[in-house]
């Protein structure tokens, strides 16, 4: 079993349900982390009102940066906007001490990335290195993903290319996010000593509901499984009403 005391078991929030993820924080103790999800700087001056609610629940803070960014962006005025953009938000946020800046590896439209994935694989690694250049102290974790076909394709929906990403940059780590992970499969437990974060959700396989765990098509001992990967930070990225319960099931079950 594991020993909950050794890691940082978070939540999820949006800036709309940001009052409502803190009541959930303050009510269950064991709860000691908060992951936010960030679209626009503005949103960083809308933060500052919770800052003193976060410190006395002495919560550590990670935050999900915009599914709209794109690190394997081929248009290079572009790309510099979205490494300008989360330098911005690092620079705004200090207030809160985060302690990563998670992110999908992004999009290419499929006939593209099936010619040459290399090629948007190496954009990327040139994303994070020209990001991480002058801001050493910046975690970066990226999560994997799904792709369903159609005319654009996620990348980093197999461990392959996170592999080929840590070899060329040793200091970005994963986020493993079981619920991806039910709807495209990889064997990301490869990069068990890359990981500093888990988010666990559950789903029906096909579509990314963020249900509580256990109900949907992760199965008990697959979660076990995630489990002994240890993370630094256990997100439950699900929806806020399942949280308690499938917060329970950990405790009663999975945590010493």
């Amino acid at each position: 079993m594991m020993n909950y005391k050794n890691i940082r078991i978070g939540i999820s929030s949006l800036i709309f349900n940001i009052n409502e993820a803190l009541e959930i924080c303050n009510k269950n103790k064991e709860i000691n982390h908060i992951e936010i999800g960030i679209d626009n700087i503005s949103d960083c001056e809308l933060l500052k009102k919770y800052a003193e609610t976060i410190k006395k629940l002495n919560l550590s803070v990670g935050i999900h940066l915009p599914m709209e960014l794109n690190p394997c962006e081929d248009i290079i005025f572009i790309k510099d906007k979205w490494i300008n953009y989360i330098n911005i938000l690092n620079e705004e946020l200090k207030f809160l001490n985060i302690s990563y800046f998670n992110m999908h590896l992004g999009y290419v439209m499929t006939n593209r990335l099936t010619r040459n994935k290399v090629k948007y694989l190496n954009n990327i690694v040139d994303f994070f290195n020209q990001l991480l250049l002058k801001n050493n102290n910046l975690l970066i974790t990226i999560e994997n993903t799904y792709t369903k076909g159609g005319d654009f394709s996620n990348v980093g929906s197999d461990v392959e290319d996170f592999e080929y990403i840590f070899k060329c940059n040793k200091d970005i780590r994963f986020c493993f996010d079981s619920g991806h992970n039910l709807i495209c499969k990889s064997n990301y437990y490869l990069l068990k000593n890359k990981i500093k974060v888990i988010h666990l959700s559950d789903n029906n396989g096909v579509e990314d509901e963020h249900s509580g765990i256990l109900k949907g098509n992760l199965t008990s001992q697959e979660l076990k499984i995630i489990l002994s990967l240890k993370p630094e930070f256990l997100v439950l990225e699900m929806n806020l009403n399942d949280v308690e319960e499938s917060l329970d099931i950990l405790k009663s079950n999975y945590f010493e």
